[in-house]
């Protein structure tokens, strides 16, 4: 008798998460979707507000792949790294990041970190997973993970004598990555070693 009273409330009571949970992401959309109309209708076409607009919508890709909560834990070992630079615990926590959130935004932007804070063979791969696999990855500030990598790795081969490996990189960058920025807004272009 009571398991037939506590169904319907419990069924209820799923429901009712079920639809608490739905109203936050649609919410959740529609202050993403206002916010990227007004950047549209308010802001001038440059180069900083494309790369602003490219992260809100990798973030909102993100939204819906992932829940608040693993977004939130995303963001909490993505941050160990902000709070503890180059400690062993940054590394790992980013490494569980990787692990945990392959297909993340942030995840890119932790995969770049890691390559900051190694040297050697393991540096270069690191940029070279940045390259290939986090390319389309945005940091918050408009920073682009695969053409920031693209930039890290060929100043990494011109210093070690490699001359042709790192001049095909910068190539790339002014053919195909002319807008990209650094972490303090200048065109990456502009700022490519001199031969």
């Amino acid at each position: 008798m009571k398991t037939k009273i506590l169904l319907p409330i419990v069924l209820l009571a799923i429901i009712a998460i079920l639809g608490v949970s739905l109203a936050y992401e649609v919410v959740q959309n529609h202050r993403i979707s206002r916010s990227l109309k007004h950047l549209k209708a308010n802001q001038p076409d440059t180069n900083d507000h494309k790369q602003s607009l490219q992260f809100m919508t990798r973030t909102a890709q993100d939204r819906g792949k992932y829940t608040p909560a693993q977004l939130s834990d995303a963001e909490q070992l993505y941050q160990v790294a902000n709070q503890k630079w180059g400690t062993p615990e940054a590394k790992e926590s980013l490494q569980t990041m990787v692990q945990k959130f392959p297909d993340n935004n942030r995840t890119g932007c932790a995969v770049l970190y890691l390559a900051q804070m190694s040297q050697g063979d393991e540096r270069a791969q690191y940029l070279q997973d940045c390259i290939e696999k986090y390319n389309d990855c945005f940091y918050g500030d408009g920073v682009q993970v695969g053409a920031y990598a693209r930039f890290l790795l060929a100043k990494d081969y011109k210093s070690q004598g490699d001359t042709s490996k790192a001049e095909a990189l910068f190539n790339e960058i002014k053919a195909k990555y002319a807008g990209a920025i650094d972490h303090n807004g200048n065109l990456l272009v502009d700022i490519l070693p001199e031969d």
